[in-house]
C-alpha cells in the first residue's frame, strides 16, 4: 500500500472519531498531508483519543495508554517503519474506537 493510502485510511478514522467533518479548525492537523509530510501520524491518533481518554476512568484509560505507548515510536523511525507502524496504528485504532462505542462512522 502506498503511503498517501495509508495517511488517507488514518485520517478518515482519526476524523471519524472527532465527528470532523469539513477541513477547518483541528482538521488542519486531522489531514493527509500533515500525516504524510510532517509525519504527525502520532499526533493525529493522540488527538483522536483525546476526547475518550478525558473522560474515562483508569480502567477505561488503560487500553487507550497501552496503545500510545505502542505507537510512540511514529514520532522518530524509519520511512518504512512509519508507513507500516501508521498503516497497524489505524487499524487498531479503528478497532479500538469501536470498543469505545464510538458510532460516528455513519456520518462519512
Amino acid at each position: 500500500m502506498f503511503s498517501n493510502q495509508i495517511a488517507i485510511k488514518l485520517e478518515i478514522t482519526a476524523r471519524r472519531a472527532l465527528n470532523i467533518q469539513q477541513k477547518s479548525g483541528m482538521a488542519s492537523v486531522i489531514s493527509t498531508e500533515f500525516i504524510e509530510n510532517e509525519r504527525g501520524a502520532f499526533t493525529v491518533l493522540c488527538a483522536a483519543l483525546a476526547p475518550y481518554y478525558l473522560h474515562a476512568t483508569k480502567v477505561e484509560r488503560a487500553p487507550l495508554d497501552d496503545f500510545i505507548e505502542r505507537y510512540k515510536h511514529l514520532r522518530n523511525c524509519s520511512n518504512e517503519e512509519y508507513f507500516k507502524g501508521t498503516d497497524r496504528a489505524s487499524e487498531e485504532l479503528r478497532i479500538l474506537l469501536d470498543n469505545l462505542g464510538v458510532q460516528n462512522y455513519d456520518n462519512f
